[in-house]
């Protein structure tokens, strides 16, 4: 069995946000733009099909997250703690 480990983010700017996203982008971008360079149909449609796998692989996290009040956020981390010291 494995352990996993719990990460709790407090807090992410937009910029942070922005910059994590564009990211993504830019892989399958750089994929598609390869495959017209050098006339690649195959790699157009990797890019494509792993920019579709991507998109939707960020709306299903996004959806499955677990969100938390401060309150709850404050009772998991004095969990956490507790375990760790």
């Amino acid at each position: 069995m494995t352990k996993t480990t719990p990460v709790i983010i407090v807090h992410e700017t937009i910029a942070q946000s922005w910059i994590r996203d564009a990211s993504s982008v830019a892989g399958f971008v750089a994929l598609i733009s390869i495959g017209v360079y050098l006339d690649s149909s195959a790699m157009q449609w990797v890019g494509a099909i792993l920019g579709f796998l991507t998109i939707c692989g960020s709306a299903t996290a996004a959806a499955r997250k677990h969100k938390m009040t401060v309150a709850e956020a404050r009772k998991r981390l004095d969990e956490i703690e507790r375990g760790q010291a």
